[in-house]
């Protein structure tokens, strides 16, 4: 199965600085796997995911994760990858295109938002 990415719209999503295409998912797919390509201008929530294991590559732009509690923030940049296992909270920010995939696939609000600890890493 090819999949075109220009065929999807870009969803924005509310009250946050993202824009979204949910390109391989369970809806339509896969139950093993899900993919979506996101842009974001700002920054994302702290979150918690504890169904999926985590892959975001990065198309271009540059952000800066916090991966677990008490870690180091850390800059990324376009061609470069960041895991983030089940059970891991994160959170990031930054003006980017990624693409994020998880296994087993994504489902509607498994994500706990958590209190954002990023400004005070700063």
């Amino acid at each position: 199965m090819i999949i075109h990415t220009e065929e999807f719209p870009e969803s924005p999503q509310d009250g946050r600085p993202l824009m979204l295409k949910r390109v391989v998912n369970i809806d339509e797919h896969s139950d093993d796997i899900s993919v979506t390509w996101v842009r974001i201008w700002g920054h994302h929530d702290r979150v918690v995911n504890h169904i999926s294991d985590r892959v975001y590559y990065v198309i271009d732009g540059e952000g800066r994760f916090q991966v677990g509690d008490n870690a180091p923030i850390e800059t990324v940049h376009a061609g470069e990858f960041v895991l983030i296992p089940k059970d891991v909270p994160y959170e990031f920010e930054g003006e980017m295109r990624y693409i994020v995939m998880n296994g087993p696939a994504y489902r509607t609000a498994s994500d706990e938002v958590l209190p954002n600890t990023f400004e005070s890493a700063r």
